[in-house]
This record gives structure tokens, sequence and C-alpha cells, in this order.
């Protein structure tokens, strides 16, 4: 897995919430994901589950940080020519789903910890699978 810090269709999303206001819509993070995946509402003609068809793979892993849930999304895009756009379009998708800062960096700002998991096997398994390659 450590081979997508040298792809550049991978970029990397993280979004930062107050617990308190992250339970009060959600159940957990994969509740988060499937909301922001498969909602009904559509933003510049298209649907979320549309949208979501701009990526060949993803993962995230979740972390609570004192009164904050953060959600690490590791998103590959299909065409690289568009990573730029489909990155500003994610940040409006979920800041429509709960308002919260949102950082958006490439593969090679990621975390040392992201960086440390991604290189070993087991460290994988930190992640939830939310996009197959296809």
């Amino acid at each position: 897995m450590l081979g997508l810090t040298f792809d550049e269709n991978w970029f990397i999303v993280e979004v930062k919430m107050k617990l308190e206001n992250f339970f009060l819509k959600f159940k957990n993070p994969s509740h988060y994901y499937r909301c922001l995946s498969q909602g009904n509402w559509h933003f510049l003609k298209k649907s979320n589950r549309s949208f979501f068809k701009a990526f060949s793979n993803g993962m995230y892993r979740s972390v609570i940080d004192e009164e904050k849930v953060v959600l690490v999304f590791l998103l590959r895009v299909k065409n690289k020519g568009r990573i730029n756009s489909t990155s500003k379009e994610l940040t409006i998708r979920m800041k429509k789903l709960l308002n919260s800062p949102i950082q958006v960096y490439g593969v090679k700002q990621m975390s040392e910890t992201d960086r440390k998991l991604l290189s070993f096997k087991n460290g994988v398994s930190f992640y939830n699978q939310i996009l197959k390659s296809q």
C-alpha cells in the first residue's frame, strides 16, 4: 500500500468535527461516509452517488482527539487532470453534510502516522476500505 505515496492520483482529506456535533447527526464514522457517498441530494446537477464514481479506490480511518472526531480519507481519482476540481467539490459536499474544518493535501504531505500505518501489512487494517479498485 505504500505505493500510493508515489501515485499522484491519490489525495487526502481530513475533516475535524466536534464530538457532540458529530454524534447529533451520525451514529459512527461509517454512517458519515454512507451519508456522504449515498446521500440523496444533488450538487452541480450530480448526486453524491454519481459523484463518487470519480474515485477508483479509497479508504478512511477515524480518530478521537480530545473533543473532536477526525476522519482521514485517502482517495484515488480516476482522472488525474480533475484532481483539484474533484477535491474541491468533495469539500463542498462534506461541508453541506456537517460544516467543519476540512484540509485537503497530496500524498506527499501525508502524516507520519498514515505513512507508518500504510508501510505495515497489518497497519492497513486500521483503515476502512470504501472503494474497491476497478
